[in-house]
């Protein structure tokens, strides 16, 4: 008699196929749960941007119409005793320049993208004037066409003393507020403090900020602030865990949204009182227009421009955590200058006739004068190879083969302002 066995067990066929397909559910369940999770990440980004990106444009709008210490001095005020010289007179587009500077220099100080903004003194302020002179006659002669016979003021403004530490007095508000909330003796030279300097510049700002009459840390979950370099300095991340980027004068952006137009002047300077608006005869990038930026890798047009308005980048380096484009100004050399600082002695401002009026020794003359320059022009013409700007700007590609792709998964907030979504 033929007993048939019964078949209890799967062969290795079978099994192999169970493998197979359980291997492909999991990865579709792993693959979908990824997905969820890089949208909930950048969703999360994209709303830090966003909040971040409303502060930034309150703080630049209460800017344009902040009411400053330009002085005008009486015109017949006696200055020096009498002998020829009756007053002098301050001219309404240099009160609109200087004006411009005391903007620009508030700019710095109160929205501040690296340490050296906040550890830096105000600039000292100074405005050329003209001359008030009393002929053998009698009568008054103004000397608003000879420019060798101006003299330079010093306006009414904040103390060029009080450096972080060298106390706090007469500074704006905010930047003491900045200065109370760094680490005691943190200095730019201090291991890693020039690591993430945006994303800890946008911490304090975020600090001192109220939205809807609630401080705007608040709004900021709490896992997306840390201190990532460990200096001390807090830090707003991205939804990756990584430091946001800030820059406030993005000068070298290549916007691939065509979000900025060259061709609209700066706002902050109504009356075209840059000294691009000076026309000087055989000038350089330091003297004229700023230096036109970039087309994609390479400058396509080494023309100057007129100073065109611009406005804060705040940016995510995305998924991949790559940047891609600088914070900081580049040298020709190849030199990233994190401790860049718009104030250094070696970016002022030449001073010259067109510019100031003779300033020579004898009357007390200096070859050069602070100017907080946006568009950093000196620092282009300290940095030109045959006539082409050889350096990199703040918001450019970095100088690497890889940047081009690094930046195609950022996140900006020039981005949400043409797709919130």
């Amino acid at each position: 008699m033929n007993h048939q066995r019964s078949k209890t067990a799967f062969t290795l066929v079978e099994v192999l196929v169970v493998i197979v397909i359980i291997s492909i559910m999991g990865a579709m369940v792993t693959t979908a749960i990824s997905g969820v999770t890089t949208t909930a990440k950048q969703s999360r980004t994209k709303t830090i941007i966003s909040l971040i990106d409303s502060v930034l444009a309150e703080r630049y709008a209460n800017l344009k119409y902040r009411q400053l210490p330009v002085e005008i001095p009486d015109m017949f005020t006696d200055v020096n005793g009498g002998a020829g010289e009756v007053g002098l007179e301050v001219l309404a587009t240099e009160a609109a320049r200087v004006r411009l500077m005391m903007t620009r220099d508030l700019q710095r100080m109160e929205l501040p993208d690296r340490l050296s903004d906040i550890t830096t003194a105000p600039s000292q302020m100074y405005a050329a004037t003209n001359q008030v002179l009393i002929d053998n006659s009698g009568n008054v002669v103004n000397t608003r066409d000879q420019k060798n016979q101006r003299k330079i003021m010093t306006v009414s403004w904040y103390s060029p003393n009080a450096t972080f530490l060298n106390g706090g007095d007469n500074i704006p508000s905010r930047l003491a507020a900045y200065r109370n909330r760094m680490p005691v003796g943190l200095t730019l030279n201090s291991p890693g403090a020039l690591a993430n300097q945006g994303a800890e510049c946008l911490y304090l700002i975020m600090a001192t900020s109220f939205v809807g009459g609630s401080p705007a840390l608040e709004a900021i979950p709490a896992a997306n602030i840390g201190d990532t370099d460990n200096d001390g300095l807090r830090e707003i991340l991205d939804g990756w865990g990584n430091p946001l980027g800030f820059i406030r004068w993005p000068v070298g952006y290549f916007d691939p949204e065509l979000s900025i137009d060259k061709t609209i002047p700066d706002e902050f300077d109504l009356f075209r009182s840059d000294y691009a608006y000076t026309t000087v005869p055989n000038s350089t990038s330091s003297s004229a227009g700023a230096y036109d930026v970039i087309s994609g890798l390479n400058f396509v047009n080494n023309a100057t421009v007129k100073p065109w308005s611009m406005r804060p980048l705040v940016f995510s380096a995305g998924p991949d955590g790559e940047y891609g484009i600088t914070t900081d100004p580049i040298t020709a050399a190849g030199v990233s200058m994190a401790n860049y600082n718009y104030q250094a002695l070696n970016w002022w401002w030449p001073t010259t006739v067109p510019f100031y009026g003779e300033e020579l020794p004898s009357r007390g003359g200096e070859a050069k004068r602070a100017f907080p320059d946006p568009y950093l022009r000196v620092f282009v013409s300290a940095n030109l190879n045959n006539g082409q700007f050889a350096g990199r700007l703040p918001g450019q590609l970095r100088p690497t083969t890889t940047s081009v792709n690094e930046v195609t998964d950022n996140i900006t907030n020039y981005q949400l302002q043409v797709s919130p979504r």
